[in-house]
């Protein structure tokens, strides 16, 4: 499986562009960030050429333009992002990493309203209280 951690920001960009669009060229990628960032386009290129190293994208090379697909699905690659943070967390501090992600992100009323649900199935089974995981049992 891909190592979703080896995705630099810069790359997360070019794979939003790529997801969106569901295949590519580079001049559409460059045309796109050119835009909304001050990069050039041999930045641009590096980070597709990246992508590609890290088999985030594949390039259809039988024609030219080259175009680029991607290899890993947005939904995975978001899932795997996220898992790997709160893997870093403290078990105590996630429910508030949570609440601040919920206060600081733009998100419609639909997934506000999955989100209630989720957290009402959640708590008919969360303990009351949940534990540091920081140290070692034997050393609490």
């Amino acid at each position: 499986m891909t190592e979703i951690e080896t995705m630099s920001k810069s790359e997360w960009q070019v794979m939003r562009i790529i997801w969106t669009l569901g295949q590519v060229t580079s001049k559409q990628v460059i045309d796109i960030l050119e835009r909304k960032t001050d990069w050039k386009p041999a930045t641009i290129k590096t980070l597709i050429i990246r992508l590609q190293k890290k088999n985030f994208l594949r390039a259809d090379e039988s024609r030219r333009p080259y175009i680029y697909r991607p290899l890993i699905e947005e939904d995975m690659a978001i899932h795997q992002s996220v898992n790997n943070l709160f893997d870093n967390l403290c078990c105590m501090k996630k429910g508030e990493a949570i609440k601040d992600l919920v206060n600081s992100s733009e998100i419609s009323q639909s997934d506000i309203s999955g989100i209630i649900q989720a957290l009402q199935e959640k708590a008919e089974t969360a303990p009351k209280k949940v534990d540091c995981n920081c140290l070692e049992a034997d050393l609490k």
